[in-house]
């Protein structure tokens, strides 16, 4: 850890940046208001023009302005909802698809595409996100990438063919870490909002646009000319007020997507304990480029790691050089004399690139109370193992059987892998064996590889299992509504074999199940819609955290104080007492995350870091609390809370302590 605060003090960037993004939101909504204001004045003085001189309009007439705000309103909105129902069909998928690409298949034996899905599936379990879709851009030569998607499990990561080329593993494991930060931090979610409200905005250039069209209609009538002067007119201060709102809320969408850049560079340190990988990616860019030649590349310029537009007056990501001076301060004059190499045409700008990171990076020793993990990386170098010595999820997913990961990347493979994860041997898996009354010749074959499976995945502890089923739930997204129905009914079916229901047993099903809501036709409302304060939720907020309480200590004292200790981070009035120990149980918990799953973002925010500092309050995550807290974020559909023991850290970085 030592290494890592040397080089960048990532809570409290992380802390800074958020602040300054917030503000900067702020400036978008006033761009709008300004929009109205321009609108307003225009039009006061075009309608006082157009009529006689015994009748002038008033400037300060406030019919007008609401009249006005109101039109603005809804002409914004619904530029911003067609938009918005535009992207949340497709989400990051649609935006990967525009900019023509490929999507990998996670059982490919190419070795730069198997290295890129190992890379993005320990990153994302490093950062306790589900595993997203990995997409390729293979038409663009730069080096780029980026993350989109509303919620953390319908995320993708996509990266350009350049990227594979020319990054290194640990390089390309620090892009990856910097997309996912994205997932965790909500910016995939806000760049998409951020997209449709520039789309509201340019819709009243449009509205404007349509308007001139029309005049030469109007112009046709001897007795339109009055007419068609006062709609060329409105036309004209629609079009300019539109376009110049558009304009102004692009500028402020680009600072937004600044801030938050520094944000990501922060967390992916963090997740990776490497800055190096990252620093040295961007060296790379500073010396190749990172330009994007889709057509549509300026639509989506500010989802990526790097600025993608031939122009940098517009850029979306602060300079190379700063953001490596912020993670390595060493490196930053060796990227700055590299690029400006390049711009020469001189030979000498990789080398000087090499040596001013390579000077940039800790020392032998500069992090001494890091396991050391590279013997058992390179063990697994084959099947792409992490070289960086903070690899700790590299490590794990090279341990687990490789017949079990190479059926968790297929949907029918994945589903008999989630079986097989409670059937721990052939006589757990017994139940399988008993064949559904017109079950399918598919439904049968599934049901026989999974107690093959069983076998296999036998000998695997808790957390190997829980990391199992993060790699096998994208590829349930292929299941079809039959088979989703067939593999719930298979683990309920499973864990009611010895007539109780174990936390494991529970925190798997609920995961599946809420990965398959859409198949299994579980209609949701929208995030947010519900409560907007903790107190609106204080009695789910109650139940979950009494569980967790109760899960870590069979003692009274030892529940309440881990109870005191979540609800001091919750933010609620202290005084709260664990529901007794037989009063809390799996349908309880249940209908309160039914419930908690369309609080604000906030709320869910303080709720996971009240669950965390809950668990930890003794010092420890058992394995029971570490599966709660796990089904509980996908529950709310959310990042699971960051472990190890930067966790308190994060928490107050993250501004909900």
């Amino acid at each position: 850890m030592a290494a890592g605060r040397a080089t960048l003090d990532f809570f409290a960037a992380q802390a800074s940046a958020r602040r300054r993004t917030a503000l900067l939101v702020v400036l978008f909504a006033t761009a709008w208001l300004a929009t109205i204001a321009v609108v307003y004045l225009a039009l006061a003085v075009v309608l006082s023009m157009a009529v006689t001189p015994t009748a002038p309009i008033d400037l300060r007439s406030p019919p007008l302005l609401l009249a006005v705000a109101g039109a603005v309103t809804a002409v914004t909105l619904a530029g911003a909802a067609w938009h918005g129902v535009r992207l949340a069909a497709g989400g990051g998928e649609a935006v990967a698809r525009m900019l023509g690409g490929i999507r990998v298949d996670r059982s490919t034996e190419r070795p730069d595409w198997k290295r890129l899905v190992n890379v993005v599936e320990e990153m994302a379990i490093a950062a306790g996100v589900p595993v997203p879709d990995v997409w390729v851009l293979d038409d663009e030569p730069g080096i780029n990438a980026f993350a989109a998607g509303f919620t953390p499990d319908r995320s993708v990561v996509t990266v350009t063919r350049g990227a594979l080329e020319a990054l290194t593993r640990d390089e390309l494991q620090g892009v990856v870490a910097h997309e996912l930060s994205h997932v965790v931090n909500a910016d995939t979610r806000l760049n998409l909002q951020l997209i449709a409200l520039v789309g509201g905005l340019t819709a009243l250039a449009l509205v404007g646009r349509t308007l001139l069209r029309g005049t030469g209609r109007v112009r046709a009538g001897s007795r339109g000319k009055g007419a068609g002067g006062a709609i060329v007119a409105a036309g004209l201060v629609l079009w300019a007020a539109g376009s110049a709102g558009a304009f102004f809320a692009r500028l402020i969408r680009l600072a937004v997507s600044r801030e938050r850049e520094y944000l990501a560079d922060a967390a992916a340190v963090q997740f990776t304990r490497n800055p190096g990988g990252l620093t040295g990616a961007l060296g790379k860019i500073a010396a190749q480029g990172s330009r994007l030649l889709a057509p549509q590349a300026p639509e989506a310029a500010h989802l990526f790691f790097a600025n993608g537009l031939a122009s940098r007056l517009l850029s979306t990501h602060p300079p190379v050089e700063e953001r490596i001076r912020r993670i390595a301060p060493g490196a930053a004059w060796a990227v700055a004399r590299a690029a400006r190499a390049v711009a020469s045409g001189s030979a000498a700008a990789a080398p000087s690139l090499a040596s001013g990171l390579a000077a940039a990076q800790p020392g032998p020793g500069a992090d001494a109370d890091a396991p050391d993990l590279r013997g058992a990386a390179d063990a697994a170098a084959s099947e792409g193992a992490a070289t960086s010595p903070h690899g700790h999820a590299a490590v794990l997913l090279a341990a687990l059987p490789a017949e079990l990961v190479r059926a968790s990347r297929d949907p029918a493979g994945a589903r008999a892998v989630v079986c097989a994860l409670l059937g721990g041997a052939e006589a757990d898996a017994a139940p399988l064996t008993v064949p559904r009354p017109g079950a399918p010749a598919a439904e049968l074959a599934a049901r026989a590889e999974a107690r093959r499976l069983a076998v296999a995945a036998s000998p695997l502890d808790r957390g190997a299992r829980m990391a199992l089923l993060e790699l096998a739930l994208p590829a349930l997204d292929g299941l079809s509504p039959e088979q989703a129905r067939a593999l719930v009914a298979d683990l309920a079916t499973l864990a009611g074999a010895d007539g109780r229901t174990t936390v494991f047993e529970w925190a798997v099903q609920r995961i599946v199940r809420r990965r398959l809501a859409r198949p299994l036709g579980e209609a949701r409302r929208a995030p947010g819609a519900g409560a907007r304060r903790v107190e609106d939720v204080a009695l789910e907020c109650h139940e979950v955290l009494s569980i967790l309480a109760w899960l870590g200590h069979r003692d009274p004292a030892g529940a309440q104080a881990a109870l005191d200790a979540g609800v001091a981070v919750l933010g609620a009035r202290p005084g709260w007492r664990p529901l007794p120990r037989e009063k809390v149980g799996a349908a309880r918990l249940e209908s309160a995350l039914e419930r908690l799953d369309q609080a604000s973002p906030a709320v869910k925010a303080r709720l996971l870091a009240a669950c965390e500092a809950c668990a930890r309050a003794d010092g420890r995550i058992l394995p029971a609390e570490a599966e709660v807290l796990r089904a509980v974020a996908a529950s709310l559909g959310a990042p699971a809370p960051l472990g190890g023991a930067d966790s308190a850290a994060w928490t107050a970085a993250a501004g909900v302590a």
